[in-house]
C-alpha cells in the first residue's frame, strides 16, 4: 500500500470537479520532491491517457501552465478559477459526464482487464475493487464508498414490456451508443406503437436520455425526428447530425458513451433504477444500469452482465 496524506482521493471534488485536486496535490508534491516514483508516468506531462490529461482537456488548459500556477502558490479554488478563465468552463452536465467517466473507470470498458490484472498482481480483495478509483482508494488506506454489487440472476428473466420493434440503447450507430434506439423509438412512434407512457417523454429534455443525446450531439430532437419521419435511414440521420450538429472527439465520445452505458450505477440515477427494478418486480442486481434494464424489460438478453 502506499499511504499519503497531502494526496485526496480521485474523487474528492472542488468546485464540484473530481480528480482537479488530486492533479493538484501531485503537483505540489513532486515540487516538494515527496511524490513516489510509481506515480511519475501518469502525471499530466508524461501521459495523454492519465486523467491529470483528461482534467486538462476537460477544462482546455495546457497541464504545464496548471503546474506553474499551483506552484506559484495558488489554492485549489484560485487554480480552478484560473482554469476557467485560461480554458473554458464546462457547464453542469459536461462536469456531471466527466466525474462519472472518472469514478467508474475501470468497470465494463476497455481498461477493465488493466484494473483487473492490478488488483490480482497486489493481492487486494477482487470483489471489493470495480474501479480504478477503487483501487487508487484502497490503495492508498482510504475505505471504500461503495459495497459490493449484488449477485446478478443466474438466468434471464422475463421480459416485461417486449418491444422487439426497439433497438438496444447498447447498440452504436456512427460509434455513438443510444442514437440508433432514439431513432427506432422515432418510427415505432410514427406507426402508434410506442406505449402511451412513453410518449409523454419522446425528445424530453432534461435528464432523459433523448434530452442527452440530442445536447451532445449539439441538435434539436425535433429536428432530427423531422429527418427519421421524412424517411431517411439510420446512416442518413447520423450524417445529418454531423453536418449539422457539433463536432467532438474521440476522447469526448468514448466519456459520453461510459457516461450513458453506466447511468445507474453510483450514480444520482441509481434510485430510480432501483424504484423501476421494484415496479416490475425484478430482484436487486437483475440489472446494474438503466441500460441494462432496458433490455431486460424488452426482453433482450443482457450484454453487459457479468463484465
Amino acid at each position: 500500500m502506499t499511504i499519503i496524506p497531502e494526496l485526496r482521493s480521485p474523487s474528492d471534488p472542488v468546485g464540484g470537479l473530481v480528480f482537479f485536486g488530486r492533479t493538484c496535490d501531485k503537483i505540489r508534491l513532486l515540487g516538494a520532491g515527496k511524490l513516489p516514483e510509481l506515480y511519475l508516468p501518469f502525471l499530466g506531462k508524461n501521459s495523454d491517457r492519465g486523467m491529470d490529461s483528461r482534467v486538462c482537456r476537460l477544462l482546455q488548459v495546457n497541464y504545464r501552465d496548471l503546474e506553474k500556477v499551483v506552484l506559484d502558490g495558488a489554492s485549489d479554488e484560485a487554480a480552478l478559477a484560473w482554469a476557467f478563465q485560461n480554458g473554458t468552463k464546462p457547464t453542469d452536465e459536461e462536469i456531471e459526464i466527466f466525474n462519472a467517466f472518472v469514478q467508474k473507470r475501470g468497470w465494463r470498458d476497455e481498461a477493465t482487464s488493466v484494473l483487473r490484472k492490478s488488483v490480482a498482481e497486489a493481492g487486494y480483495p477482487a470483489d471489493q475493487i470495480s474501479t480504478f478509483v477503487d483501487y487508487i482508494d484502497y490503495d492508498e488506506g482510504r475505505p471504500l464508498k461503495f459495497a459490493p454489487d449484488p449477485a446478478p440472476p443466474t438466468k434471464q428473466l422475463p421480459a416485461a414490456n417486449p418491444l422487439p420493434e426497439l433497438i438496444s440503447p447498447h447498440t452504436k450507430l456512427g460509434g455513438v451508443v443510444y442514437l440508433a434506439r432514439m431513432i427506432s423509438k422515432i418510427r415505432l412512434h410514427e406507426k402508434g406503437g410506442l406505449p402511451p407512457a412513453w410518449v409523454e417523454n419522446l425528445g424530453a429534455k432534461g435528464s432523459y436520455f433523448d434530452g442527452r443525446i440530442c445536447r451532445f450531439l449539439g441538435v434539436e430532437f425535433e429536428d432530427l425526428a423531422a429527418q427519421v419521419k421524412a424517411g431517411a435511414s439510420d446512416e442518413e440521420v447520423l450524417a445529418w447530425t454531423r453536418a449539422n450538429g457539433r463536432k467532438f472527439s474521440e476522447d469526448a465520445l468514448t466519456i459520453w458513451n461510459a457516461f450513458m452505458t453506466k447511468r445507474g450505477w453510483r450514480d444520482a440515477g441509481t434510485a430510480t433504477l432501483t424504484q423501476r427494478l421494484e415496479e416490475a418486480g425484478y430482484p436487486a442486481g437483475a440489472a446494474l444500469t438503466m441500460f441494462d434494464f432496458i433490455d431486460l424489460d424488452e426482453g433482450r438478453p443482457l450484454v453487459s452482465q457479468g463484465a
